[in-house]
């Protein structure tokens, strides 16, 4: 890990002296852009960007890791680092966040901002899912026409009764969908959902667009106006395209240039970074219902003989579809045998079915017996045996219903095309997504050890559905750390992860282990420096807590008393984060009237509501109260006087109750690691400095950070988390009681 780096004017080659250069004119020119700053952390940022993209630290894996507190300007550092290198090497820049707003900073002000005055020429857009474009086969069918039928606008062409709902429409719903349809002939509108004059709501969103399963592709009738397809082939000529981490991994999970270019085209920058390894890991997540699977497939055997009725003149493909119609009912009924006996062996086992809690004061034990957990991931081998054979069956279905979709392709483009052969397209392939995933999660359930012994490995539990009716079955990897090398790393021409916060404990280490990165792999990684004056604009408060955090009643019942004794100054803006919701809203309801009056509480409205209020009675010169969890540090930016008091009630250590968090666990301390050490101390590390960056925003800020948890002073890990967070003026006062 580097603090510093050579100018670009020193570099020893990589670069073309032409592309260093227009770097450097990039730089200045909009160092003459009014109120712009040059800072040297940004020119550092810039240099080691295009140094590691050149190929000067590692030929192969060209992935660097850049720190960079709030104020030191990352997204104009990467993207005058990068945009001049993927120009240069004729590869497409993919810029991937992990929420909208840094999307809309990137598209309205950033990007647009460095084209105008950078002298850099390029082009951009935005990278959006299925989900986020109307589709035209699921219009046409709401509305209620046939797409071979002649057109009619009128009044009579919207008749509700001639569509297709899967639900009671809204009147608001059937005169959207009326608007739409009108908007889509005539051209008006290019079918993007965010683009129209207001968003539908959920349920007609989803019956509206579709996902990559239900997409028919070329045999889709729509095809040549479809707005994903239109909208994906405009964006794959530019230069510059900006996505999030879900549609990144995705795109690169499903193999990389479905929606996005590939990845041996690609330079990634991945802003908000530290996101990305739970995202993946959601990604290589399997999981399916037992008997809700097997009632969906049953509408395989209906989808044959939907087709002989719309192509009645082809007794060859009455025939196809009757041995269709056959052989899906035979291999149904043995898939539906194995999963039969499967759910009655786990019936039998399950937590849930064996204790009934009697009543409300059982509901939280009820929650925890719901889910039957396989301790490290490994599961009995008698459940083992049973999942491989209903693996086996599952199988055998699956092959006949990718079959059956490659027979109706064939179908349609042979020119029976129309609404009922389009739907049976876009069923069967539904369902054959969903027997992939009954599958895939069956195998996994089978299998004793997925991974090299090195590796961490899946966490597998079986969690009840009502009263033991129903149980899904859930696979879910541990680590991000080898589907990132295998889809990413290995695959990409180079990458930036970039975020205000990457180290923790002052290291890289957890980021690296959670990336599948390293100094192994050449992995370059730089901690900027911060432009703010830290000692002189900002104090840490430690006060001398009475009480032990782990004892959580007397806790809460001090800070009570200290909110109430004048902690809480009224006259100003406070930011208060807690551990739990638990003791959230504990602590406001023994807040004195006049205090809990002022108080805004996560949960109570939507985050920006309570921001927009916050900043309103700043701006009236009232004092205002943010209560929130540790969820609520991220991405909160108040700046001034807004907020001078950041209180933190206690360390953000997370208790490891997810299947997932326990099985890393347990799969740790069979090794003779410790969990704590290795896990919850980074981590908790990592939020706590998230926390006291809400702090200061801009370098004229001012305020204090008070923590009321004596283990930050009194403890050797808390000292360490104490090192790690920024060079504030600390006001640690006497401990009463030394905290265990």
């Amino acid at each position: 890990m580097r603090t510093d780096s050579m100018p670009l004017d020193e570099d020893r080659g990589g670069l073309p002296d032409y592309v260093k250069q227009q770097i450097r004119d990039a730089l200045t020119r909009m160092s003459e852009v009014p109120g712009f700053k040059q800072r040297r952390s940004q020119r550092v940022m810039i240099a080691e960007i295009a140094k590691t993209l050149a190929g000067e630290y590692a030929a192969t894996e060209r992935v660097i890791c850049v720190e960079g507190p709030t104020g030191t300007g990352k997204s104009l550092g990467y993207l005058l680092a990068t945009i001049p290198v993927a120009k240069h090497r004729r590869q497409r820049l993919v810029i991937s966040t992990a929420t909208v707003a840094l999307q809309e900073q990137l598209m309205n002000k950033d990007l647009p901002s460095v084209r105008e005055r950078a002298g850099l020429e390029f082009t951009y857009a935005l990278a959006k899912g299925r989900r986020r474009y109307v589709c035209d086969r699921n219009l046409e069918q709401l509305v209620g026409n046939d797409q071979q039928q002649d057109l009619d606008l009128g009044p009579e062409a919207f008749d509700p009764g001639q569509a297709t709902w899967r639900f009671k429409p809204e009147p608001s719903d059937i005169e959207t969908v009326r608007a739409m349809w009108d908007a889509r002939e005539r051209g008006t509108w290019d079918g993007d959902l965010d683009a129209w004059e207001r968003l539908p709501r959920e349920e007609l969103k989803q019956a509206l667009t579709t996902d990559r399963a239900g997409c028919t592709g070329n045999a889709c009738p729509f095809r040549e106006r479809c707005a994903f397809f239109a909208a994906t082939e405009a964006r794959n000529e530019c230069d510059v395209i900006v996505a999030n981490h879900a549609l990144v991994m995705t795109d690169l999970v499903s193999g990389g240039g479905v929606v996005l270019p590939t990845p041996d085209e690609t330079i990634y920058v991945f802003d908000e970074g530290h996101h990305l390894p739970l995202v993946a890991i959601d990604q290589g997540a399997a999981r399916t219902h037992l008997t809700g699977a097997l009632n969906s497939f049953k509408l395989l055997t209906t989808i044959p003989e939907s087709i002989r009725k719309a192509v009645p003149d082809k007794p060859e493909l009455h025939q196809l579809m009757s041995e269709f119609e056959s052989a899906f009912k035979a291999e149904l009924a043995l898939l539906k045998a194995r999963v039969t006996e499967l759910a009655e062996l786990i019936r039998s086992a399950h937590p849930a079915t064996r204790n009934v809690a009697p009543d409300d004061d059982s509901q939280e034990l009820a929650k925890e017996l719901s889910v039957w957990r396989f301790e490290r991931g490994v599961v009995p081998q008698p459940l083992r045996e049973l999942f491989e054979a209903a693996r086996i069956e599952a199988d055998a279905v699956l092959r006949l219903a990718l079959k059956l979709v490659e027979k109706i392709k064939e179908t349609i483009e042979n020119g029976s095309n129309g609404t009922i052969p389009n739907m049976a397209l876009s069923s069967a392939q539904l369902i054959a997504a969903r027997l992939e995933a009954m599958r895939d999660t069956f195998w996994l359930f089978a299998q004793e050890v997925t991974r090299s012994p090195g590796d961490p490995p899946y966490a597998r539990w079986i969690e009840a559905i009502g009263e033991g009716e129903n149980f899904e079955c859930c696979a879910n990897p541990t680590s991000a750390a080898s589907l990132l090398r295998e889809v990413l790393w290995s695959q990409c021409k180079g990458a930036v992860i970039t975020s205000a916060t990457l180290a923790a404990l002052g290291r890289f280490d957890r980021l690296f282990s959670e990336m599948g990165l390293g100094p192994e792999y050449g992995t370059q990684a730089i901690r900027l420096a911060s432009p703010f004056d830290y000692r002189r604009n900002a104090e840490l408060v430690i006060p001398a807590m009475r009480s032990n955090p782990k004892d959580a009643n007397q806790h809460t019942a001090e800070i009570i008393e200290r909110c109430n004794s004048g902690l809480i100054d009224l006259s100003e803006g406070t930011l208060m984060l807690f551990a739990s919701y638990k003791q959230m809203r504990d602590v406001f309801r023994g807040l004195a009237p006049h205090i809990a009056s002022r108080v805004l509480m996560q949960g109570e409205a939507p985050r920006h509501e309570l921001l927009k209020l916050h900043r309103r009675r700043i701006e009236a010169g009232e004092g205002s109260v943010l209560f929130g969890v540790a969820s609520f540090a991220e991405g909160v930016d108040l700046p001034g006087a807004f907020c001078t008091h950041v209180i933190i009630a206690k360390l953000f250590f997370a208790v490891p109750d997810s299947p997932i968090e326990r099985t890393r666990s347990e799969w740790l301390e069979s090794l003779g690691r410790n969990p704590f050490v290795e896990i919850s101390v980074p981590d908790a590390s990592f939020k706590l400095i998230q926390a006291c960056g809400r702090l200061l925003r801009t370098e004229t800020d001012k305020g204090r950070v008070t923590v009321l948890d004596r283990r930050l002073a009194d403890t050797g890990y808390g000292r360490q988390m104490l090192e790690a967070l920024p060079p504030f003026t600390r006001n640690i006062e006497r401990a009463r009681r030394r905290a265990a």
